[in-house]
């Protein structure tokens, strides 16, 4: 019965083994795949839809304009890098580093409506729900395939 503790044991520490030459690839497969996926979702939202993402530029009493697809792009590069590189940190100060990023990632899930939700009320509520949809899927993403691929098996 020890024997079979031990293996599962075994197995899970693997699992939790973040290879750094493994994950620069797999975070640009992260990267790429939140980037690309929000941006599908805000050019159907947009054009099917008609949301307008209209927000204030510049800050919340800044001048509406219309969102670029190119800040689409850039609003899940960045959040992409930095899990990156909060998963490589993580992979090499502990033991259990997949688990810690789990955590972490759910703390910013949540602080991540922040900015939606706390637009100016001059912005469409339509255009806070379509930003909020993209909150879950650049996480799912981002943490699925850091987390699945970014392991070691």
């Amino acid at each position: 019965m020890e024997t079979t503790t031990n293996a599962a044991t075994k197995s899970d520490q693997n699992e939790q083994i973040v290879p750094i030459s493994k994950l620069w690839w797999v975070g640009l497969v992260a990267t790429g795949g939140a980037a690309m996926s929000n941006l599908v979702v805000f050019l159907i939202t947009k054009g099917v839809f008609g949301i307008p993402y209209i927000i204030p530029m510049g800050g919340p009493s800044g001048p509406l304009r219309a969102l670029p697809a190119a800040l689409i792009i850039i609003f899940n590069v960045v959040p992409a890098i930095g899990a990156t590189i909060l998963l490589a940190i993580l992979g090499k100060v502990l033991s259990r580093p997949i688990r810690v990023f789990w955590i972490i990632s759910a703390v910013v899930f949540v602080l991540s409506f922040v900015l939606p939700l706390g637009l100016p009320s001059s912005v469409a509520s339509s255009t806070r729900i379509g930003l909020s949809v993209m909150h879950p899927i650049a996480g799912a993403v981002i943490v699925g395939v850091l987390t699945t691929l970014g392991r070691q098996k």
